[in-house]
């Protein structure tokens, strides 16, 4: 299968109806043409990619986080740059790792039964925004030129907020920009997906922790009975959907 790459490049600081509008967003496909009438048919007979990448750009009340992920089926590995901590999650089979590059401690927790069970039907393990938008009862508002690309938006609201969502038509559909606002708190982060590739080989090694770590392992029911004064190396546990399992949205 060919090796595919989607480039999203962009004023960052402009506002997201402003730079979809403005057309400062720029997407592109080398090997494969996608967004005209010829490379529509072609990608909708395509299976989706084999294996995926991108780089997330967050900001909010935390600051600003850079975050690379790469993922193969329901494998994930992501790269979290936190105070100078490059922090790696590894989610493999029924296995959760998360580790501290400086430090090279972590914890190996087995992942919930139903956390695994979610990994079903999902062509990547994260940036499936547009999934659970669309599970929550939110709607497409309005469809959007991206570049020379067709995109869609998407908006949910409830009793803890809005989501509100750019995203690619086609195959394959990504994500580009998503703005969550909580009412609670009055504060909004921005998520922006950039720099899309696919079908890039990926060992089996890759979604493994590399030797000499200290790791700590704990089933499910240690991990969340364990006691407040357990010492516990200090990894933030960032995506706990992909441990434990969704929780609904309240309404």
């Amino acid at each position: 299968m060919k090796q595919r790459f989607m480039s999203l490049d962009r004023n960052r600081s402009a506002r997201p109806a402003g730079w979809v509008r403005a057309g400062l967003l720029m997407i592109g496909l080398l090997w494969g043409a996608v967004g005209t009438a010829e490379g529509d048919a072609e990608a909708e007979a395509e299976p989706p990619p084999e294996t995926w990448h991108c780089t997330a750009y967050v900001r909010g009340p935390m600051g600003r986080r850079v975050i690379d992920y790469w993922s193969r089926g329901a494998d994930m590995r992501a790269r979290t740059l936190i105070d100078g901590h490059p922090v790696t999650t590894l989610i493999a089979g029924g296995r959760y790792v998360v580790f501290d590059g400086l430090t090279g401690e972590g914890v190996d927790i087995a992942r919930s039964a139903a956390a695994i069970a979610e990994d079903v039907g999902r062509v990547r393990p994260f940036a499936f925004e547009l999934e659970e938008i669309a599970a929550q009862g939110g709607e497409r508002i309005e469809e959007i030129a991206i570049g020379g690309m067709k995109g869609e938006i998407w908006q949910v609201r409830d009793g803890q907020g809005r989501r509100k969502l750019w995203v690619t038509q086609g195959n394959p559909s990504v994500p580009i920009r998503l703005e969550t606002f909580d009412r609670a708190s009055g504060d909004t982060i921005e998520l922006d997906y950039q720099g899309w590739s696919f079908n890039l080989p990926m060992a089996d090694s890759f979604f493994q922790p590399p030797e000499g770590l200290d790791l700590k392992t704990f089933d499910q029911e240690g991990w969340i009975r364990r006691k407040p004064d357990a010492v516990v190396p200090a990894v933030p546990i960032l995506y706990p959907d992909l441990l434990f399992g969704r929780s609904p949205r309240s309404g």
